[in-house]
């Protein structure tokens, strides 16, 4: 069992101090005592001792030099009572000491050892004197003041009372003696002697308890304070009792209880000294919460002064002078507020990156409740916000101030590269999506040059693959998100995109599909039902919108390394947003994406009269390295002859035939090909079919092409969707099939 040592030392002290304001001097005293019968009884206190407790008594002269009577009683209650009856002393002093088990009122149990506590006092007001931590600890420093400076029991007990408790900042309950102190009064001195008490006991042990108190008493005994190194740690032990009062209180009462009492604990945060400044309780505001003159500052760009109120008398904080901790050390034994599972990544930015993303630069003061921001101009695109927290002075957030501030859309931003851990998750995610790219172009390449086009099974290993691979794909991509928003919150817009191509890839094969864009999808662990279609594209278009701004114009590079492959282009937002407005038949929105890409000139056909290349060349918007077959060097997903096809698609939609027809005979003369004009979507689909291109069947089916293509009947129009994979709906009971499987 373990005790806080802080806590006897403050009992002591207390004890000290309030006998020195009534004992009379070493010589007026020996003067007037007269051996009459005193009753010598009180209370020892630690918490109580328990019944059968040894007390002793001896008494002492002028000096505090034993006179040679002795006298001893044991504890008649578990409150600690005891009782020497009518004694004809011959010296108003006596040291009593006591010997026994106590309840520790932190833990709220009998301890498992004894532990002994001293009182030197005066009987010759035949009142009852009290043996606690305080008397203990001021014991040796009455002795010292009485013996080396040579002063009289009164005044050395008022000193040592009042230098006690003051190194507990509770000199203001100095004036009653220490020895009247009681735990069951209900009143200041007990608040004081249970503090204390529980200063000294925290998480200790009966063997600490003891040591500790034995270090308190030397350290006392000859200056009258505590080493800065003890008061370091009493500020520890403090912060650690500060989430444990209410509890405290608790096992007193219902100690006392048990024994049938009924005592009133006062509110023991007012005997600590939260804020440091050497007076307990000043500190302390009646309500947990306090009001501000406003919660909310909205900052132009070019950044501010601004001063806001807290309307209170009593002081209040940025940094907490206290706090609640989970051990006597200072230190919580687990994560704290700020600590996330998220966080576990060790390197998931280059090194040095923290100081490299810009938030909002502001300085932040409290002078006599009045806090005082000063904003620099914006080093950021986007709009940014922060909170300021205000903390009592027990560490306990008691307002908040957000501060948002607008973005400066004109400014070079630098983003960090990825670290050790995030190259290695993202590397995961490039792999998983270059491998559902292959099965998806090996499926749809089986499908499309099949005679008979008879539809994909829902035990299909490819199709179960394709699907697990998109999904492990978005594991990595939303685990790298929550890390990141976790942290600097600069990675978003990157990882959007990847998000946003992953789905598009799942919408155009399967249709609805389980959709979680901030979270992991595991169909073993989550049953997740399908999204619409068209709400998962929506869901992606604000996506990629909202975060289009924060990336590059450049061409993009997907195969140097890592890094490069990470930070994707503004075209490939654009191409990806472009293809999921024409999934929802929005081709006006469509077309600009389009022609700005062609417009930017990063990208340009390739003349050659090979129909099929996979390459990286100026062709490939965004590809996947190949580790297979031989003669190739990319698995195209986002292509440039698809850009100028879509073009072409747009164009048609929109009436523009001419327009259509020159994107068509781009293509054609950069590939010498030659194709049939008159029904213009069959041109593009005999193109698209000429090429490889990816998402053919995605092609074929928001355009009603399945009959002119592959003369599929209606009620056979299903099979230009996939099925669910059978494992998926087993292990997913939400999941629904699609229809005609």
């Amino acid at each position: 069992m373990r005790f806080s040592k802080i806590a006897i030392t403050g009992f002591a002290t207390l004890c000290a101090l309030g006998f020195a304001s009534c004992s009379e001097s070493k010589d007026e005293s020996d003067e007037k005592f007269t051996q009459t019968p005193h009753i010598v009884c009180g209370k020892v206190e630690k918490g109580p001792l328990v019944r059968g407790s040894q007390v002793d008594m001896r008494t002492l002269d002028k000096d505090l030099v034993p006179t040679g009577s002795s006298y001893t009683t044991t504890i008649e209650n578990n409150t600690g009572d005891f009782n020497f009856g009518s004694l004809k002393v011959n010296s108003p002093y006596a040291k009593l000491t006591a010997d026994g088990y106590f309840f520790n009122e932190v833990k709220g149990e009998l301890s498992e050892s004894t532990i002994k506590l001293d009182a030197i006092v005066d009987l010759s007001d035949n009142s009852a004197v009290n043996v606690n931590v305080l008397t203990h600890l001021k014991s040796q420093r009455i002795n010292y003041l009485v013996t080396s400076k040579n002063q009289g029991f009164k005044e050395a007990n008022e000193q040592a009372q009042k230098e006690l408790l003051t190194q507990f900042g509770l000199q203001q309950y100095c004036e009653k003696d220490a020895s009247q102190f009681s735990i069951t009064s209900g009143d200041d001195a007990s608040g004081v002697l249970i503090a204390v008490s529980s200063l000294i006991l925290s998480d200790r042990s009966e063997a600490e308890i003891v040591e500790y108190l034995s270090l308190l008493s030397n350290e006392f005994r000859t200056t009258g304070v505590f080493s800065e190194s003890t008061k370091q740690r009493l500020k520890s032990t403090r912060n650690y009792l500060n989430g444990k009062l209410d509890d405290i209180s608790d096992h007193i009462k219902v100690r006392y209880s048990e024994m049938g009492y009924d005592v009133e604990v006062k509110d023991l945060a007012y005997y600590f000294d939260w804020d440091n400044d050497g007076i307990a309780g000043n500190e302390l505001d009646g309500s947990p919460t306090v009001k501000l003159s406003q919660d909310k500052i909205v900052i132009p760009s070019e950044g501010g002064d601004y001063e806001v109120k807290i309307d209170s008398d009593k002081p209040y904080f940025l940094i907490p002078p206290s706090e609640a901790t989970g051990s006597d050390t200072g230190l919580d034994v687990t994560p704290g507020e700020s600590v996330t599972e998220e966080k576990f990544f060790q390197s998931l930015y280059e090194s040095g990156a923290e100081n490299s993303v810009a938030n909002i630069e502001s300085e932040t003061s409290i002078d006599k409740n009045l806090i005082k921001i000063h904003v620099e101009p914006a080093k950021f695109r986007d709009k940014k916000s922060l909170t300021i927290r205000i903390y009592n002075a027990r560490g306990a957030v008691s307002a908040q101030l957000d501060v948002e501030q607008e973005g400066n859309p004109t400014i070079q931003v630098q983003t960090p590269k990825l670290g050790t851990d995030g190259i290695l998750y993202m590397a995961a995610a490039l792999s998983n999506l270059r491998d559902a790219v292959k099965l998806e172009r090996s499926l749809e390449g089986e499908y499309i040059l099949a005679e008979q086009k008879t539809p994909f099974h829902p035990s299909n290993p490819d199709v179960l693959n394709c699907w697990s691979r998109y999904y492990t794909a978005l594991k990595y991509l939303t685990t790298i998100k929550k890390a990141d928003a976790n942290a600097l919150n600069c990675y978003q817009p990157y990882l959007n995109t990847y998000v946003a191509l992953a789905y598009y890839q799942l919408t155009s094969h399967w249709g609805a599909v389980p959709y979680l864009p901030e979270e992991t999808y595991d169909s073993s662990l989550l049953s997740i039902p399908r999204t619409s279609e068209n709400e998962v594209l929506d869901g992606l278009a604000k996506l990629l919108e909202g975060g289009m701004n924060d990336l590059a114009e450049k061409k993009n590079d997907a195969f140097s390394d890592v890094n490069s492959a990470f930070f994707v282009s503004k075209d490939v937002a654009r191409v990806l947003l472009a293809y999921i407005y024409c999934n929802q038949n929005k081709y006006a929105q469509a077309l600009p994406l389009l022609e700005k890409v062609v417009s930017n000139g990063y990208y340009s056909l390739v003349k050659s009269d090979k129909l099929i290349e996979f390459a990286n060349n100026s062709e490939c918007i965004l590809g996947f390295e190949m580790d297979t077959r031989s003669g190739e060097s990319c698995y195209p997903c986002l292509d440039y002859r698809d850009v100028i096809l879509t073009a072409a698609e747009c164009q048609y939609y929109m009436g523009n035939t001419p327009e259509a027809e020159e994107y068509i005979d781009q293509i054609c003369r950069a590939k010498n090909i030659t194709v049939d004009k008159s029904d213009l979507l069959v041109s593009i689909a005999t193109i698209r079919r000429l090429f490889n291109s990816p998402n053919y069947l995605g092609f074929i089916r928001r355009n009603n092409l399945g009959e002119k293509i592959f003369g599929l009947h209606k009620e056979q129009f299903y099979q230009l969707l996939w099925p669910i994979p059978a494992r998926e709906l087993m292990l997913n009971p939400a999941l629904t099939q699609n229809p005609g499987y």
